[in-house]
């Protein structure tokens, strides 16, 4: 039997590649993705339109119920604000165990796993989208593969780096990550073992690395957690691979007693995993990401001046929204400045727009949260791609005030 996961993506970097998170509340993805048998391995495409993912279980495979899983797409619908129903891509599926890997940048090259319990695994596959129509899987071939137990992998988007959950010949206990490198020619390296600060006695598997691939995410056994597998993260110190941080885990808000992993994250806003939390087979969960400044962070961006959004924007607006407390949803006033703001930047792809949530004393985290989340909502719906856009919440300095703000920067 072979396990298999995705992972990838492209996102803005933010001010420090160590940044910390929180996340906001939990959104289990509607029955047009969540169904009845076992969906897992959440991908979004880089524009944010079109979601991949695996199901097991299902009759609707290729190979029947009682086969691996099969690769499903879907597209948001912005009419409905909902995915719509997923369709089976027969091109990547086949009767064994089928899992996208990985994408690149602009979403029309794909890479994928293909693996039976019986057939050894050689490489990863590589499809590429012409015409609306995807060819049929090359085969990549990586050397030295072990296909024992389960297999996993994650292809950056650059196609340089894999790294693959496995039980080889290195493995500290069940599956560990392991990390193949292409060289100058455009052969892979053997996988190597990445060490013991990341692999422990037990299982670690469902790698995702930070678009920067300072950032390793992954799902664990052996380190200590809340429940079956939890999600952690690790960076990579001194440009090694070899060198990692420990790893952190990622908190009660996605972690539970039950087992989550295939943790994806998106434009530093929203991320997807799976978890089977509710029931006994797993279902795609979605949550809005913050970063969390820290008190000695340094903010690294250039943010362009009053007189030159002015002269770029050739309207006039408030850069503050002002909320009432414990008020989250947008108001008429709101709304017109979001209006005037879509009209003047939609157009300018090389700015950039950073929206920053004052949260005064020590009030829940979540209101500040759904303020950022309504904003960016409306801005992407408007027209504003969402790469362009990353937020945080940040603590109000000075005395309390009977109002709270929300402030918009713009940058190159």
């Amino acid at each position: 039997m072979v396990r298999t996961f995705v992972l990838i993506i492209c996102i803005l970097p933010i001010t420090a590649w160590a940044q910390e998170w929180d996340f906001g509340p939990l959104r289990k993805l509607s029955t047009s993705i969540n169904s009845q048998y076992e969906d897992i391995l959440p991908m979004q495409s880089p524009d944010g339109k079109t979601l991949f993912f695996s199901r097991a279980a299902s009759p609707d495979n290729v190979g029947g119920k009682f086969a691996g899983t099969d690769i499903y797409i879907s597209t948001y619908d912005e009419n409905t604000s909902n995915w719509t129903q997923p369709q089976n891509e027969r091109t990547f599926n086949d009767k064994g165990t089928n899992a996208l890997i990985g994408m690149n940048d602009k979403g029309d090259e794909v890479f994928l796993l293909q693996t039976t319990g019986t057939r050894r695994a050689l490489g990863v596959y590589q499809s590429s989208k012409r015409n609306n129509t995807w060819t049929e899987p090359k085969l990549i071939p990586v050397p030295g593969l072990s296909t024992e137990d389960f297999l996993g992998a994650y292809v950056s988007p650059d196609m340089k780096v894999i790294i693959f959950s496995m039980n080889g010949e290195e493995s500290r206990g069940n599956e560990d990550l392991y990390i193949s490198l292409k060289n100058a020619k455009g052969e892979w390296s053997k996988p190597r073992n990445l060490g013991s600060t990341i692999n422990t006695s037990g299982f670690e598997m469902a790698p995702f690395l930070s678009p920067d691939k300072r950032r390793l995410y992954f799902s664990s056994n052996g380190h200590p957690g809340y429940g079956n597998a939890d999600i952690f993260y690790s960076d990579r110190l001194y440009e090694s691979w070899e060198v990692w941080s420990a790893p952190k885990n990622l908190g009660l808000k996605i972690n539970s007693p039950a087992f989550e992993s295939f943790f994806s994250i998106y434009h530093d806003t929203v991320a997807f995993f799976s978890s089977n939390r509710n029931r006994d087979l797993s279902d795609i969960y979605r949550v809005a990401v913050f970063p969390v400044k820290q008190d000695d962070e340094v903010d690294y961006y250039q943010y362009l001046s009053d007189e030159e959004v002015k002269k770029i924007s050739g309207v006039v607006f408030d850069p503050v929204l002002l909320f009432n407390p414990g008020v989250s949803d947008l108001n008429a006033e709101h709304i017109a400045n979001l209006q005037k703001i879509n009209r003047a930047f939609a157009p300018q792809k090389n700015i950039k727009l950073r929206i920053i949530a004052s949260k005064s004393g020590n009030e829940n985290l979540d209101t500040y949260q759904k303020r950022l989340l309504n904003i960016l909502d409306y801005l992407k719906n408007a027209g504003i791609e969402g790469n362009r856009i990353i937020f945080s919440v940040e603590q109000a300095s000075g005395p309390a005030s009977e109002k709270e703000t929300v402030t918009i920067k713009f940058y190159k």
